[in-house]
């Protein structure tokens, strides 16, 4: 027995020893069953780190979760304590999760609102903008694919979070690869490594087009896994569809047949007819990759749309026998892109080419067959203008036929060309038309039918005979071998501009010999301008080339990225031209443009630069060399410079003077002044008239362009001005208003020029002149007083012109709207002639508004609409103080409109008003106090406490607090607000939130109110500065400026931290003076000074930044004043031990004798434990050191990040070396304690001792010292246990063991090792699992004749049966456990053992043993049999409770009796009769499950044996339950069984269990006198068959029949064969079809049996089914649903199910309507035989006589 035992114990070794590696437990651990019932943890708490620590763990892992918070933040509390819901979820799928309070961190990574949540997968992050609320969302979200995606890499995956993936994705592809052991990264010295490297590395290609597919693609390193899938040679692809496992047999290593082979079955295999719905990224994809495609567009909210979708489901998969798939699509900008313009549409696409179905969309048959002709038969596919562009802007070569369908001649050319489809896709031509006279047009196409052949993006046009099919074929197949330079429109030549980046241009004359002659030299360079990605074409248009300025023909343009450059040398040399256009490609030269080019790009281009010149001038080409040099950084900023030598065109902007330089700025222009030679001065000037606002100089050319084209227009006309001059002075000062002018919109310019000024009647310099619409308006004031000037210029009577509404720009609107309390704002498009004339009728009431005071004001500007979030345009909007009200009336009743305003403006509200999100925006900067109620649509209390609420919005306004509301639920997640309702209150700007009860509106107005009065910094002068200085320990003081608009706002922000700054002893204050800033190194305040025992700091983070202010203050390095031992408060170790690792800790107290000497010596060792890594500090505080166990002082407590309590100092205090090394020792434990041993000793030990567990370790590990601490806690227990405790630093035993990964813990029983899987820095639990290791054993393990008793006597009895002799793992398991499984691997790690330590010879004769032993196995084992055991222990005691007894058994002899050729197995004994186990053996509740299915239980064609616990469940569980009682004596019992089995399959389809039981309790147990006894159970009430068991036909006719199947007052279950013998029974049937577990169903069920009784008085049987599809062959698509039938006629109910007397009524009315029914009926037969008879009677009776017999013509 004991060596039976030692035997057992034996074979647990390998297995166990495998899943201690980090590289294993992942693929494997993650199971389910894998792991033993652990004690009872501690609830989860999502880990704190700070920065070091969470840089540390993200090198070093894969998957790490982080919630950022804040200090201030009242949601995050809440949003933690829902994540601490699902730590451990996260922590079984592998993805750590922490969380961290940093906000400098956090900005780096992006986060700036509180809460966050960052997901990093590789060091990738990726930020979650979910509802943080949600932890169920959240962990979907951690563990989704879609969070693991990395952009263009396969991700791997862990067991567990596979399975995962496959449970929630119905598409995975999962690349198997070796373990990593196996193959190292970057280590390629196997076959089998290159192999799987070089297959990732091709698949990596297709990953992005299988999550566009919606197939996630995954790879995982887990040879077990793979094994169990039987995959063999690794890599291996297999495919999960439906969670059903596909293993691809083809060759990984090419791409293109795998995604083929991934499409395929994508969408095969389906039980249902369902087409399948794809987004339009899919749908995208699905086109390039699929030859033959059906899509049909349709939208689910349409009725046509969803009737087609059902006649076509049914031709799906005719269409997949075919090979055709089948897709849909509810996406109207998708349809849109494909030209697809009515909904449904059905369009088939052969190799990416389109054809659009135009028959009849419900004649499903017809649709088949149209799609296996287009299958079958080769014609030009038809397209629209949308698939015609996608496909040209893919650069295929394509031959696009534009004709008219109603047009005779191109039916005739159509004809014809279908001759030629064949031979063009021979040529890879794919040949296309279109019927779209607006897309010929685009082409320049006035005439169709017409050709064109596109390559490469680029149009030629056939102008031969389209009947002609053979020449057109010989034109197609010269174009696609020919070098020509393409000829195009004027219109092709703006497409290829637009989308094509380098192109270049011929204009030509093709009557012209020079131009002919050029051509042909021109031809020679085609291909290589192709080669170097340029665009070659050519042109023969006169009024094309006159719109680019070219005069002169040939000429050639070269347009790069749509800025021409003309080419000026000798178009005959065409290797200078090349050379020059592969230089224009590749160097950046200021290109040359004519008039017409430079109107094109100040039109089209936001900045430009554009320079005049005479290049027959040589300064002016000087020039123009020199700004060549500034050329690149122009362009790297954005702006493009252009060059034009055109004098007239410079006298249009008044350039008398040549060079000169133009900046244009969406289409403002100002004049350079400066040195143009000076390329650094021009630089700087572009850039700061890119960047910064000034006053443009313009010349009165541009001048009248810029009164013309702009609403508002300052002018300040200098007249002649030499610098150092009054205007000059006066221009300077003015530049200081032109910011706030751009930002109401308005155009600031100044010019030297006088002849716009004396049109004006300006007759004095300096002058200034206001253009408002072309208005001017004289300023009269003082022009050096520049706040005059921008107080005129934006004063409402200055803008506003009498008798007109004005209009303004959105800068202009913004303005207004906030300086003017009541506004009327009409929004409209420009050139929309309905808002023209609702804006004639508006200037009726400019008047009478103006009067009220009331502003009315226009705006046209791009995109209004979207900028002020209206519902559409024209619209009309009434402001009130910036709430916006919307005019829902007829713009056109300028009275009614008039009305509304006077009403609005006159009214007072009484309600907190709403707010739309940019009225919000505005008011939270513009309103210094601020509360803001934000709430959800959703929310069901919102209602009630807004109406609280309301009750204090008037007392709110009286204090200046002003209240709105909003439900913007999108800005509120982005201040971080996740729970609704809640309320915000800003005071300038700076956001509090509210943590206390909103539902009391007396609690929110006192908290509002206590927060407008806080004002809790002081401010002091320069004395109270030094005083403090020289008296504070922490002092910290915010210079600011006191006429800074800013600086409300940023002593907010520090206002809100004084109180915590305060607790750490930190007091602050404010100071506005300038000097003292100045003097503390802030020459521009506002600035933050930190003083400490008066050593200054400056503070240079984000001063509006509280939260990382008070950081910073409070950060330990900023805090320390000295080089002494620092004294803390309790808020300043808490931030201490937070941010160090290390902290040793002297309480002390000034009344203390002893503490002075002490601290002294102390002193001493200060340095030594700061170099040590250990922070000392001292602390003051009794009540303190009581709470950590101090109670006499002085007293030294270490504190350390792996112990939760401290640990205090017990030696001598006056002796500062021993301190020292008592402090080193507990940061860095000897390891005294638990023993050390090595070699030949230690090997010795582990073959002669009972029970020993080796911990084995490594110097310089970390890890493993944490370890080591927490496991010498439990080296007494173990020896209380018998358990010998050593330790070990021994590779070459280790390597023995197979151990590799360190710290591993593992226990030898007689020399059986067992590897501990667990976290082992819980030394509780080391400590449990070793003494159950030692103590435990619970599937019994039996033998053969055992078993053979045990089938005959047990009814359910279930063996695991287990390799022989379990003592190692599979070959292919990499680790420990190869060294004992392998022979082969026993060598190598005998080698490895013989070169490592000195007592290599002991390790090598004893490994030699073990490798004897196992050489006599029959079979290597696989280590998933411990997993497996582990898992069945778990639902042993279950099986027991279901009458299953468990067993296991090492036979493999026997095992071959029941067809077991692999291990581990598990068979299935039901009364004696096997059945295999042929599940995931691992997965336990399935393994379960399975055992207690009634299906695995019953046996066919026999009536089951079960025992008493299966018949109380089956009496539970079973609706319909028929239970024969007999004896196993008796000897009619028999007989009757043999009578009885010829029913039992009959009862089944009729939904009835059969079951038989040889128990005398159990018929007592239910009042059974007599035996042998039939009792039918329906609902657990009996019913005993008193007829004769012996005739089996009347035994089945009892049990079906209605009588016996009726259960008073309930609504019988029936399956469809008990509804079809019902149907044919009854004359009258009614039937309530529903689903389970729906509300409707479950309400409409308690209803329908209060009138059970009432049908049956009726003699309406009623009965009810779940059982949707059967509902549907009577016609019933949703349920619930009652059907009644009528000799087996049905009739639907369509009332409401819920009125029982309603359905009651119908029931009788169609119940009584037999009669009448049946008299119409022969009313009807009737009127149809006499119909028939007086038809016949008048066809006899009045019968035409019968033509005369033709003469011939001689009788004639």
């Amino acid at each position: 027995m004991t060596f039976t035992r030692l035997k057992t114990l034996t074979l647990l070794v390998c297995a166990l020893l495998a899943l201690s590696f980090p590289g294993y437990v992942n693929g494997a651990n993650n199971k389910k069953g894998s792991q033993p019932a652990a004690p009872p943890e501690p609830e989860a708490v999502i880990e704190e780190v700070n920065a070091k620590q969470l840089e540390k763990l993200l090198a070093d892992k894969d998957y790490v979760a982080v919630f950022w918070y804040a200090r201030s933040c009242v949601t995050c509390d809440k949003v933690l304590a829902e994540l601490e819901k699902i730590d451990d979820d996260t922590d079984s799928f592998g993805v750590d999760f922490v969380k961290i309070n940093d906000k400098r961190l956090a900005k780096q990574y992006g986060i700036k609102n509180f809460p966050a949540l960052t997901y990093f997968r590789e060091k990738e992050p990726i930020i979650y903008d979910g509802d943080l609320m949600d932890e169920e969302g959240v962990l979907d979200f951690l563990t989704s694919l879609e969070a693991m995606d990395l952009p263009d890499r396969i991700e791997e995956v862990n067991a567990k979070i596979l399975q995962k993936i496959i449970e929630d994705t119905d598409f995975v592809a999962v690349l198997f690869c070796p373990d990593h052991e196996t193959c190292p990264p970057r280590v390629m010295d196997k076959q089998q490594c290159r192999k799987c490297a070089k297959a990732l590395q091709e698949l990596e290609n297709i990953d992005d087009e299988a999550d566009q597919l919606g197939i996630g693609f995954v790879k995982i390193h887990d040879e077990a896994l793979a094994d169990e899938y039987n995959l063999g040679n690794l890599p291996a692809l297999v495919y999960y569809r439906h969670q059903t496992p596909i293993i691809y047999e083809g060759e990984l290593q090419r791409e293109e047949d795998v995604l083929e082979w991934l499409v395929q079955n994508k969408s095969t295999g389906d039980e249902d007819d369902v087409i399948e719905d794809v987004t339009s990224k899919t749908l995208s994809t699905l086109i390039s990759n699929i030859d033959n495609l059906v899509v049909l567009f349709y939208d689910h909210g349409n009725d046509d749309s969803m009737t087609v979708l059902e006649e076509l489901e049914q031709i799906d998969d005719d269409c997949d026998k075919h090979g055709i798939q089948f897709v849909k699509i509810d996406d109207a900008k998708a349809a849109g892109d494909y030209g697809i313009d009515s909904i449904p549409a059905i369009v088939y696409f052969e190799k990416e080419i389109p054809n659009v179905y135009d028959g009849d969309l419900m004649d499903e048959e017809q649709i088949l067959k149209w799609l296996l002709g287009q299958l079958e038969r080769d014609e030009i596919e038809d397209v629209t203008d949308e698939m015609l562009d996608t496909m040209i802007k893919e650069g295929r070569v394509i031959a696009v036929l534009f004709y008219d369908n109603n047009d005779k001649k191109s039916q005739k050319v159509l004809e014809e060309l279908e001759n030629i489809d064949d031979e063009c896709d021979a040529l890879g031509i794919t040949f296309v038309k279109i019927d779209n006279p607006e897309e010929a047009v685009e082409y320049g196409i006035n005439k169709v039918p017409k050709l064109i052949y596109f390559e490469k993006g680029i149009p030629t046009i056939y102008e031969g005979n389209l009947e002609d099919e053979e020449k057109l074929l010989k034109w197609l197949t010269d174009q696609t071998s020919s070098d020509q330079i393409e000829d195009i429109t004027d219109e092709m030549l703006d497409l290829i501009i637009e989308k094509m980046p380098h192109v270049a241009v011929l204009f030509y004359d093709k009557d012209q010999k020079k131009s002919q002659k050029i051509l042909a030299e021109l031809e020679n360079i085609d291909d290589e301008c192709d080669q170097n990605d340029i665009a070659f074409v050519k042109i023969d248009d006169d009024k094309e080339a006159k719109e680019w300025g070219i005069d002169e023909i040939p000429s050639i343009v070269l347009f790069e990225r749509g800025i021409p450059h003309i080419y000026e040398g000798d178009l005959m040399k065409e290797d200078e031209l090349l050379g020059w256009l592969v230089h224009q490609k590749r160097y950046s030269e200021i290109p040359e443009v004519t008039d017409e080019m430079k109107d094109k790009l100040v039109e089209n281009t936001e900045h430009l630069a554009v320079i005049f010149y005479d290049k027959d001038d040589k300064q002016d080409m000087r020039i123009l060399n020199e700004l060549e040099n500034i050329d690149d950084e122009l362009e790297k900023e954005g702006i493009v410079i252009v060059r034009i030598d055109n004098a007239a065109e410079a006298k249009e902007y008044g350039l008398d003077h040549l060079p000169a330089l133009i900046y244009f700025e969406n289409k403002i222009p100002a004049l350079y002044e400066g040195d143009l030679m000076n390329e650094d001065e021009v630089l700087e000037w572009l850039l700061v008239q890119k960047k910064t606002a000034t006053i443009e100089e313009v010349t009165d050319e541009i001048l009248v362009n810029l009164i013309n084209e702009h609403e508002y227009v300052v002018v300040f006309f200098t007249g002649p001005c030499e610098p150092g001059e009054t205007c000059d002075h006066t221009l300077n000062a003015l530049e200081s208003i032109d910011d706030e002018l751009d930002e109401a919109g308005i155009i600031f310019v100044t010019t030297e020029d006088t002849g716009v000024a004396k049109k004006y009647n300006v007759k004095t310099y300096p002058r200034l002149v206001f253009f408002r619409n072309r208005d001017p308006l004289h300023f009269t004031g003082d022009l050096d007083d520049e706040d005059e000037v921008l107080a005129w210029i934006t004063d409402d009577e200055t803008l506003e012109i009498p008798g007109k509404i004005e209009e303004v720009n959105v800068k202009m609107l913004d303005k207004i709207l906030a300086e003017n309390d009541h506004v009327v704002v009409f929004f409209y498009a420009e050139g929309d002639k309905k808002a023209q004339k609702i804006l004639n009728e508006l200037e009726n009431i400019d008047d009478e508004c103006e009067e009220k005071d009331i502003d009315f004001v226009k705006t046209s500007d791009d995109d209004i609409d979207k900028e002020y979030d209206l519902p559409g345009l024209p619209a009309l909007a009434f402001y009130r103080h910036k709430f916006r009200t919307i005019y829902t009336g007829d713009l056109m009743k300028e009275e009614e409109i008039l009305e509304w305003v006077i009403d609005l403006h006159e009214s007072t509200a009484d309600v907190i008003e709403s707010v739309d999100r940019k009225t919000l925006q505005v008011l939270i900067n513009d309103v210094e106090h601020l509360a803001v109620f934000f709430y959800d649509d959703e929310c069901e209390s919102c209602s009630d406490i807004l109406e609280e609420l309301e009750n204090i919005d008037d007392d709110t306004d009286k204090h200046g607090i002003q209240f709105v509301k909003s439900n913007d639920v999108k800005l509120a997640h982005e201040i971080g607000i996740f729970a609704f309702p809640a309320l915000v209150y800003y005071e300038t700007g700076v956001p509090i939130m509210y943590d206390g009860n909103i539902a009391s509106n007396e609690d929110v107005f006192n908290w509002i109110l206590e927060q407008k009065a806080d004002q809790s910094i002081q401010l002091i002068d320069r004395d109270q500065l030094f005083e403090y200085i020289g008296t504070k320990d922490f002092l910290a003081v915010v210079f600011y400026k006191e006429d800074d608009p800013d600086s409300p706002r940023v002593l907010r922000h520090i206002e809100l931290i004084d109180d915590e700054a305060a607790e750490y002893g930190i007091y602050i204050v404010k100071m506005h003076d300038k000097l003292m800033a100045k003097k503390y190194g802030f020459r521009n305040p506002p600035g933050l000074t930190y003083f400490r025992k008066g050593k200054y700091i400056n503070y240079d983070g984000d001063i509006d930044d509280e939260e990382e202010v008070l950081d910073w203050l409070t950060s330990p390095a900023n805090m320390e004043m000295t080089d002494h031992i620092e004294q803390v408060n309790r808020k300043m170790f808490e931030k201490i031990r937070k941010n160090s690792d290390y902290v040793a800790v002297i309480f002390y107290s000034d009344e203390c004798k002893q503490c002075p000497r002490v601290l002294a010596e102390v002193e001493h060792i200060d340095d030594e434990a700061d170099k040590a890594g250990i922070d000392f500090v001292k602390i003051d505080d009794k009540q303190m050191a009581k709470e950590y166990g101090v109670f006499a002082l002085p007293a030294i407590v270490f504190f350390k990040p792996t112990s939760k309590e401290p640990v205090i100092y017990a030696g001598d205090l006056y002796e500062e070396e021993q301190i020292l090394t008592w402090l080193i020792t507990q940061k860095d434990p000897s390891g005294d304690v638990i023993e050390d041993l090595e070699g030949e000793r230690l090997v010795q030990l582990i073959e002669e001792s009972g029970s020993i567990a080796v911990y084995f370790y490594a110097d310089g590990c970390e890890q493993c010292t944490k370890v080591l601490e927490e496991l010498e806690n439990i080296d007494d227990d173990c020896d209380k246990h018998g358990i010998t405790f050593v330790k070990t630093r021994d590779f070459s035993v280790a390597d023995g063991y197979g151990v590799h990964e360190y710290p591993a813990l593992v226990y030898f029983e007689g020399g059986i090792p067992n590897v501990f899987e667990g976290e082992l820095s819980e030394e509780e639990e080391v400590l449990q699992w070793l003494i159950t290791q030692k103590t435990e054993d619970r599937i019994e393990l039996i033998t053969r004749q055992m078993l053979e008793t045990m089938v005959e006597e047990t009814q359910y009895l279930a063996v695991y049966f287990l390799p022989p002799e379990r003592k190692g793992k599979p070959a292919s398991q990499p680790a420990f456990c190869r060294s004992f499984c392998s022979p082969s691997s026993l060598k190598e790690s005998n080698l490895t053992a013989t070169t490592k330590h000195p007592s290599s010879q002991f390790v090598q004769s004893y490994i030699s043993r073990k490798r004897k032993r196992i050489e006599k196995q029959d079979k290597i084992n696989c280590n998933i049999c411990d997993q497996i055991l582990e898992g069945l222990e778990l639902i042993d005691d279950e099986c027991d409770v279901f009458g299953i007894h468990m067993v296991k058994i090492q036979d493999p002899q026997l095992a071959k009796r029941y067809s077991i050729k692999t291990f581990p197995a598990l068979v299935y004994f039901r009364n004696g009769n096997p059945l295999l186990f042929e599940g995931d053996l691992q997965n336990e509740q399935s393994v379960l499950e399975w055992l207690i299915d009634d299906d695995n239980r019953e046996l066919a064609d026999e009536i089951e044996e079960v025992n008493e616990r299966m018949l109380d469940r089956l009496m539970a569980e079973s609706t319909l339950l028929v239970v024969f009682f007999y004896d196993d004596d008796c000897a009619e019992c028999e007989e009757i069984l043999e009578e009885l089995e010829e029913i039992d399959g009959e009862a089944d389809m009729f939904g009835i269990d059969f079951v038989k039981i040889a128990s005398i309790e159990a018929a007592k147990k239910y009042e059974i006198v007599n035996i042998p006894s039939l009792v039918y159970f329906r609902k657990q009430v009996p019913v005993l068959y008193d007829g004769d068991m012996h005739q089996h036909d009347k035994v089945i006719t009892w049990l079906t029949s209605q009588d016996v199947f009726e259960i008073k007052n309930e609504i019988e279950e029936v399956n469809r064969k008990m509804l079809d013998k019902l149907l044919e029974e009854n004359e009258f049937l009614s039937v309530f079809f529903y689903e389970h577990n729906q509300p409707d169903s479950t309400a409409a069920l308690e209803k329908l049996e209060n009138i059970d009784s009432e049908t049956d008085n009726l003699d309406i049987t009623f009965v009810k089914m779940a059982d949707s599809r059967y509902a549907k062959k009577w016609g019933v698509t949703k349920l619930p649903a009652m059907v009644y039938f009528r000799r087996r006629f049905p009739s639907i109910y369509r009332g409401d199910l819920l009125s029982e007397d309603e359905v009651l009524e119908w029931l009788r009315k169609n119940r009584f309507r037999q009669p009448e029914l049946n008299i119409f009926m022969y009313a009807l037969i009737a009127l149809a035989v006499a119909f028939v008879i007086y038809t016949a009677f008048l066809l006899q009776c009045f019968k035409p006589a019968p033509p005369p017999p033709v003469q011939h013509p001689k009788q004639s």
